[in-house]
């Protein structure tokens, strides 16, 4: 768990790690994420990357974040604008890893979307599923005892 820091510097640490990885104003996209970041959330995991597979148009980068309560996503437009997504752990179902010549995909199945993170660098992917694998089944396990109480 990641306790005590910011969004912002987590990406700065995934990028410093998995140097290949494109990605762009990365402090501006943190940004939109950390915003939304509740006082009892605590952040598992972050990574970077494009919410778009195409290569030659590396202008959709998205911060993907994982948290003790559920998965946000946030990119920032220009003039105040921006894109932000969350996603709680009933709404999620699977996940795919692809990999290309030089990098790699993480495509993510929800409820009402599907959608991918491009232009990983390929030495990050095990390190994401790891995390998202961990996180699905930690999560889906926590809403299933929730049923289970329930009834």
């Amino acid at each position: 768990m990641i306790m005590g820091r910011n969004v912002y510097d987590e990406c700065r640490k995934f990028l410093r790690k998995y140097p290949l990885t494109i990605a762009w104003r990365i402090k501006q996209h943190s940004s939109v994420v950390q915003e939304h970041l509740n006082d009892d959330e605590v952040l598992l995991y972050t990574f970077v990357g494009q919410k778009d597979t195409k290569w030659t148009l590396p202008f959709y980068t998205t911060v993907i974040a994982f948290t003790n309560k559920r998965m946000l996503l946030g990119r920032k437009r220009f003039f105040g604008r921006y894109f932000y997504t969350s996603i709680t752990p009933d709404m999620l179902n699977d996940f795919e890893i692809k990999t290309n010549i030089v990098f790699g995909t993480v495509e993510i199945d929800t409820v009402k979307e599907h959608f991918m993170v491009g232009c990983l660098d390929k030495k990050s992917l095990p390190s994401i599923e790891d995390a998202l694998s961990k996180y699905l089944v930690d999560e889906k396990l926590k809403y299933l005892n929730g049923d289970k109480k329930a009834n």
